[in-house]
């Protein structure tokens, strides 16, 4: 039993050297192998472990290699030591990294000492991807680099290709409580990489997207909200509903909130002024609670105006001074007009100076009531005469100062005056049997009779009914054919 016991204590003894020796050799540090000057002799690393190399010289090109294997955002990481007499601006090494043919560049990058420099955060698919690095302005052959990649898994991240619509990357809206920022990355500086995410509502839904930059807050991008519609020929056509930019030196810029009717829609995301870099997006949904009416996008044109409540107030919101916000009535026969309100919506909040348009026109483009103006933090009230039955439009625009803060329109229906000029009304405003019925009950009979009830036994009633007959007649032939 002691000698099994022996034997079995030196065999784990000897598994744990052996592990212990594994484990050591896992965590060394790699080192390049000559000869690495090409793809096809490129050096293998892994993912979350560095490799050690040296330019021999200004000619000398080195090539790594790792591997992905599952999706997610990787970051390639390159840091060395820095001379003490070189320039700060001066670069030691130039970086770039290509997808797993070897041949389209994804992101590149310049080392410029003690500093760690770093690719953009870019997303990957299981697959080789590539690192070339080479001398920049200071050559030293005895100056060693460490390169390495890092990989974040997780789930929402752009997934390439997603250059068109239908290949856009599924997006969740965010909810309160939930927020979902989208990781992505525009590679190319010459308008080729546009990214695309697709988010589907299923009914209709307040909403604001946002983009973000990285912490270096070094990017420049466009995002752009759209739905994508069949053009004449059935093929596919962006209709824009707003867009917003962040700069170089911002770290966030948000969307107005507007309202979007059930279906689905695209995030557009590019490069502004050949700019590339990592960014994140998100949608935001709102809970839908409020009454509040809201303008829904796209409503840029009769064709797609927004019908009206009359009597509700709605608010909107102007992107740019392209954006164009079109709201439509169908007025009855016998209407009165209707009164506009048009106002600023922004509360307490600081405003800049903005100003709006809003025109009225019938259907065929004729202008019922001309420009009216608001500026920030006021309320203009117009009207219209009584309309002829139709389909009128309240067309609101930027105006010759533009804002993007949010106004509120209100269209109400004017009351019947009190006092009328219809000629086909006579001055007691009979003109149904309700009316002449109305007026005989309003009068008080015993009154009336009272004050003849000593001339009775003196009334010839048939004399009377006979000359009145003829008047009563004419009186109800002129009220029922008065509108005829």
């Amino acid at each position: 039993m002691k000698t099994a016991k022996s034997l079995l204590a030196l065999v784990l003894a000897m598994l744990i050297a052996m592990g212990s020796l594994v484990c050591a050799s896992a965590v060394q540090d790699l080192s390049e192998s000559e000869e690495n000057g090409t793809i096809e002799t490129a050096d293998v690393f892994g993912i979350g472990t560095d490799i050690k190399a040296k330019l021999s010289g200004v000619e000398d090109k080195d090539y790594f290699a790792f591997t992905a294997t599952e999706s997610g955002l990787v970051t390639v990481t390159l840091k060395h030591d820095k001379k003490a007499a070189v320039d700060d601006i001066a670069t030691y090494f130039d970086v770039v990294v290509y997808d797993s043919t070897g041949k389209n560049e994804i992101d590149s990058f310049k080392s410029k000492g003690a500093d760690e420099s770093k690719s953009i955060d870019f997303s990957v698919t299981p697959g080789a991807y590539y690192v070339y690095v080479k001398a920049g302005s200071v050559v030293d052959t005895n100056l060693e680099y460490i390169l390495s990649a890092s990989i974040s898994k997780t789930a929402l991240f752009e997934k390439e290709p997603n250059n068109i619509t239908s290949f856009a990357t599924a997006m969740e809206a965010s909810k309160k409580g939930s927020s979902k920022n989208y990781y992505g990355a525009i590679t190319s500086d010459e308008g080729r990489d546009v990214d695309y995410y697709k988010v589907e509502f299923k009914a209709e839904t307040l909403i604001s997207f946002g983009i973000y930059n990285t912490a270096s807050k070094s990017g420049n991008f466009k995002a752009t909200f759209i739905e994508s519609v069949d053009g004449e020929y059935g093929e596919p056509l962006e209709k824009e509903i707003g867009s917003i930019v962040i700069n170089e030196g911002e770290a966030i810029k948000d969307s107005p909130n507007f309202g979007v009717d059930e279906g689905v829609y695209y995030l557009k995301v590019q490069g502004v002024s050949n700019s590339t870099g990592g960014y994140q997006v998100r949608v935001f949904a709102f809970d839908g609670s409020s009454s509040v009416a809201v303008e829904h996008e796209y409503n840029n044109n009769a064709k797609y105006a927004q019908k009206l409540q009359v009597g509700k107030t709605v608010t909107g919101n102007i992107f740019d001074e392209k954006d164009v916000d079109v709201f439509y009535i169908e007025a009855p026969k016998g209407n009165y007009g209707y009164e506009i309100v048009l106002a600023d919506n922004n509360g307490k909040q600081e405003v800049v100076n903005g100003q709006w348009f809003l025109e009225v026109s019938d259907k065929n483009g004729h202008i019922i009531e001309e420009k009216m103006t608001i500026t920030n933090a006021e309320t203009e009230t117009a009207g219209t005469d009584p309309l002829e039955k139709g389909t009128y439009y309240f067309e609101v625009s930027a105006g010759n100062v533009f804002t993007g803060e949010t106004y509120k329109l209100t269209i109400k229906e004017k009351k019947a005056p009190a006092n009328t000029d219809d000629p086909d009304k006579d001055d007691d405003g009979i003109t149904t049997f309700a009316d002449l019925f109305a007026m005989l009950k309003a009068i008080d009979w015993s009154n009336f009779l009272a004050n003849f009830e000593g001339w009775f036994e003196f009334i010839n009633i048939g004399g009377i009914i006979k000359d009145i007959i003829p008047g009563i007649v004419k009186l109800f032939t002129e009220v029922i054919f008065a509108k005829k």
